[in-house]
């Protein structure tokens, strides 16, 4: 009766040890791409494969009500939350008052002007060959919001 009571324990113990282990790495390499950044000895788990990235991030002025951040877990996108009272529209995407953010990614360019897309999920499909400055202006009601970005080519293979 005890030897399995220490076989229980011993397994029990092992099992921690092991989910221990696979959470736990030590990063060796940095980058703005989760998909890029190299862990000893392995890679801890998760979700986020990325190997683009939105980097230098510029919302003029800021303004409390309106929340623009980067969500670089897939290739990078903007996620615009607005609190405001009225819509904010950019990159051609009209962004209501609400409690929930919304993922925008670059479509392409036309006329000269980035148009935007609202994406239901983090990934990117917009991947530049060369590192490409994106500006945008947008309108929250007859207020103007310059928002800039580098969005980078893929940093790692």
């Amino acid at each position: 009766m005890k030897l399995n009571g220490i076989k229980k324990s011993l397994l029990t113990l092992s099992l921690l040890l092991l989910l221990l282990v696979t959470n736990v790495a030590c990063m060796i390499q940095d980058s703005p791409a989760p998909g890029c950044v190299k862990y000893w000895p392995f890679e801890p788990m998760g979700g986020c494969f990325g190997k683009s990235a939105i980097i230098d991030l510029k919302v003029e002025p800021p303004i409390d009500c309106l929340e623009i951040e980067v969500n670089n877990c897939n290739g990078g996108i903007l996620e615009v939350s607005n609190y405001c009272d009225e819509p904010f529209i950019l990159g051609g995407v009209e962004i209501g008052p609400s409690g929930h953010n919304v993922g925008l990614d670059v479509l392409g360019k036309e006329d000269g002007s980035y148009i935007l897309t609202a994406t239901g999920s983090n990934f990117s499909d917009y991947i530049p060959e060369e590192d490409e400055l994106i500006e945008l202006v947008g309108m929250l009601g007859n207020r103007e919001v310059r928002v800039s970005y580098v969005k980078t080519r893929k940093l790692c293979d």
